[in-house]
């Protein structure tokens, strides 16, 4: 079974906050999958060197190709997700509308927990500003 708490997670904080428990606890493990999503998301394709694909291309290649290239965006999202994130599946991306702040990208990341035993269904937005940084809500 997966563990609440990313391996470095663990690894930071070996004795944990709580006892241990056979009970889920999905809002914990929420808080860590946007933690690592954040971390996925905001890396560049090729700046891991031991994981080449870790991350998404920058923001200067969306605006390249645009408006084309939001559906690459998407795909690409959904393929790192999908690699990096095994915590969840049947992931989902897609692309809002954002007239309130120019410049920026927004897309809804839908998903199920894998780890849940009812197959809980999350949903995050996130923002990809103009500098490419990305902010994900739950």
């Amino acid at each position: 079974m997966f563990q609440k708490r990313t391996l470095f997670e663990r690894l930071k904080n070996p004795e944990g906050t709580t006892a241990r428990t056979l009970e889920e606890d999905t809002n914990a493990q929420v808080r860590s999958i946007l933690r690592n999503l954040a971390r996925i998301l905001n890396a560049r394709v090729g700046q891991a060197p031991a994981q080449m694909d870790f991350g998404i291309p920058s923001p200067s290649e969306i605006a390249q190709g645009y408006p084309e290239s939001l559906t690459t965006m998407q795909k690409t999202i959904r393929k790192s997700i999908e690699r990096y994130e095994p915590r969840l599946k049947d992931v989902q991306v897609l692309q809002i509308e954002s007239d309130d702040i120019r410049l920026a990208v927004r897309f809804q990341v839908s998903a199920r927990l894998a780890t849940s035993k009812e197959g809980r269904h999350v949903s995050f937005d996130t923002l990809m500003d103009p500098s490419g940084h990305v902010n994900l809500n739950a």
